[in-house]
C-alpha cells in the first residue's frame, strides 16, 4: 500500500509544492516542487499525477484540494507582506501534508 503526501515549502514570495510516496521506511519524490504562484503548480501536479496510472482518482482529487488549499491559506496569510505565520499554524491547517517553514 502507498501513501501519497504533498511537502509544501512556505516561503514569502511563494509557495513550493511536490508530492512523495511514502513507504514505512522511506520517502520517495514523485514530483519535482513547483513553485507557485510563479507557476501553473496546480496544473502541473495535476498532469504528473494522472500519468501515474496506478494513483486513484479519489486520491488525484484529495492531492489537488488540499494543493488550493494551501494556495488559499498562504494568500490569506499576508506572508507577501508579513512573513510572520508560524510553522505550527500551517501544519493544523492540513491533513497528510508537511510544510517546511523557512527562516
Amino acid at each position: 500500500m502507498h501513501s501519497l503526501k504533498l511537502q509544501i515549502l512556505w516561503l514569502d514570495d511563494s509557495l513550493g509544492l511536490s508530492v512523495n510516496q511514502q513507504t514505512p521506511k522511506e520517502n520517495f519524490p514523485l514530483t519535482p516542487y513547483y513553485f507557485w504562484p510563479i507557476s501553473e503548480a496546480w496544473n502541473q501536479i495535476r498532469f504528473e499525477l494522472e500519468s501515474k496510472p496506478w494513483i486513484s482518482e479519489k486520491e488525484r482529487v484529495t492531492l489537488l484540494n488540499s494543493v488550493v488549499d494551501a494556495m488559499n491559506q498562504w494568500q490569506r496569510s499576508g506572508t507577501l507582506s508579513t512573513g510572520k505565520i508560524k510553522v505550527q499554524d500551517k501544519n493544523t491547517a492540513f491533513n497528510n501534508i508537511t510544510v517546511v517553514g523557512l527562516p
